[in-house]
């Protein structure tokens, strides 16, 4: 009895001795997962870290670029003082410039002012319609469908009195100061996306009115789908001026009368309403960088006049 008890004894301490080693070499195990789970996060987080720092440092590097090349151009625009701003002259075509510390720059600077000034619709009181623009304003919502709800609205919303203009609204709610942008329109009830951007492939207010022109048109640049609607002009006479200032800058009305089909008769409507300048500029920036490994884009507009920078989008 006493040697079965001993032996039993025995038993209990080797199953304990065993018990004890497996716990030994499975809590090793675990910390070795651990170690090896722990190692492969750091990694990932080193890897990821590396890699965003690479990330901003070409950013900020193409953004460093981008501002050298906005810099030059608003520089180049103060020394251009002929009396046009056509996409005819050599300098507002592609370039492709070679960069010793980035790669090329693919730079399109373009002359604006080719769309209905927003920002100049009415006269210094902030309240009365240019005359020039009356009759454009009317036609403007009449391609757009939206004649009888929307005109005088839009006018109420951003002009600076609170009196309501016949088939206007005014009251809490309206801006009844200059947009800062376009899409605060959105603000009006009456407004969509699709009235305010247009939908394929009717046109929207965009397509018509812009934020980046001064008091008058370009001609050289006015979209033709506008130029159609000035007073005296229609889509064949747009047409014709299109092709002829695709050939010869336009520096004065009375370059017009080298249209054959013009009519004198139109040019005292456009002479308040047309120039042959621009105040804004859209500059496009593509960095490529010297590896072909990435391509950053730049999308710009300057006002001339002050050489400030109005908008800066990049991607």
């Amino acid at each position: 009895m006493v040697t079965e008890i001993g032996n039993a004894g025995s038993g209990i301490r080797m199953r304990k001795r065993y018990s004890s080693k497996g716990f030994i070499l499975v809590s090793v195990l675990l910390l070795c997962v651990m170690l090896v789970a722990s190692a492969t996060a750091y990694a990932w987080f080193a890897r990821t870290q590396v890699k965003t720092v690479i990330q901003d440092k070409s950013t900020l590097q193409a953004r460093s670029v981008a501002f050298l090349l906005v810099r030059e151009a608003i520089r180049g625009l103060k020394l251009d003082t002929n009396k046009f701003d056509s996409p005819l002259e050599e300098w507002f075509q592609p370039m492709l410039i070679p960069l010793d510390s980035y790669g090329i720059a693919n730079v399109v600077l373009k002359p604006l002012d080719n769309k209905i000034p927003l920002q100049h619709l009415f006269l210094p009181d902030g309240t009365t319609l240019r005359n020039e623009m009356k009759d454009l304003w009317e036609k403007i919502w009449v391609e757009l469908g939206e004649r009888t709800t929307l005109p005088a609205k839009v006018l109420d919303y951003i002009d600076k009195d609170t009196i309501s203009r016949p088939g206007g609204r005014d009251g809490p709610g309206n801006l009844n100061r200059n947009l800062l942008d376009v899409s605060e329109l959105l603000g009006m009830e009456e407004m969509t996306p699709q009235i305010l951007y247009g939908e394929y492939p009717k046109f929207g207010l965009v397509d018509y009115c812009t934020m980046w022109s001064d008091t008058k048109i370009n001609i050289n640049t006015i979209e033709p789908h506008l130029l159609a609607l000035l007073n005296g002009l229609n889509n064949n006479l747009a047409e014709e001026i299109v092709k002829f200032r695709e050939k010869k800058e336009i520096a004065s009305l009375d370059d017009l009368k080298g249209i054959p089909s013009f009519p004198s008769r139109a040019l005292p409507y456009l002479m308040n309403l047309v120039g042959f300048t621009s105040a804004y500029y859209s500059l496009k920036i593509e960095l490529i960088s010297e590896d072909f490994s990435s391509v950053r884009y730049f999308d710009i507009v300057i006002h001339k006049p002050t050489g400030r920078i109005l908008r800066w989008e990049e991607m």
